[in-house]
């Protein structure tokens, strides 16, 4: 729900309580000490009385973190896109890849990501294509620590990794960019 409109431009209610904080950093050095000191008291008693509503409000209450969806150990079934569980599960891979010299290739997504879904079923068949290399899915939005770690700024972010060692990384659902990143950095196709 829109509180301020000025022409095509809407904020909503919502990141209210962000541009307050904002602004506070600017005008607090301007207040006496003893001002701003009091305010800051009644902020932090206001914001104590509104917590419980606040836990209510879409995005405003912890993330609750998800239990892993399954064990995390370092199986892999080449030709196929498998699914990412953790972080210990990414370790896990990583650790088998430099072993075994495979490249783990990484495809950051989200339900909720339009082109990361009509780029997925030919992220699919190149897994088929590239049988020799592990191809794994990672949910953002579940997995937000592993894409923090890896420094994912946009979605959908193709990553390759040998070993721990970050090889190449490309972003954006273009397929034809996709063909050419994994033909530059993973070689030969499997025949």
């Amino acid at each position: 729900m829109p509180v301020i409109c000025i022409g095509p431009v809407c904020i909503p209610w919502s990141v209210l309580p962000a541009i307050v904080f904002f602004f506070w950093k600017f005008v607090k050095p301007l207040l006496p000490e003893a001002w701003a000191q009091a305010i800051e008291r009644q902020a932090a008693k206001l914001s104590e009385i509104l917590q419980p509503y606040l836990e209510k409000v879409p995005g405003f209450g912890k993330k609750k973190k998800k239990a892993p969806a399954g064990p995390a150990d370092a199986s892999v079934q080449f030709g196929q896109v498998g699914e990412l569980n953790s972080a210990e599960h990414l370790d896990k891979l990583l650790a088998r890849s430099q072993q075994e010299s495979f490249c783990v290739v990484l495809d950051f997504t989200a339900p909720w990501c339009k082109p990361c879904q009509a780029i997925k079923p030919r992220y699919q068949a190149l897994a088929g294509e590239y049988q020799s290399h592990c191809f794994m899915q990672v949910n953002a939005d579940d997995l937000d620590d592993v894409s923090a770690r890896c420094a994912v700024m946009g979605l959908p972010c193709f990553q390759i990794y040998q070993g721990s060692k970050l090889v190449a990384s490309t972003t954006g659902g273009d397929e034809s960019n996709l063909v050419k990143f994994l033909g530059d950095n993973l070689g030969k196709k499997a025949q």
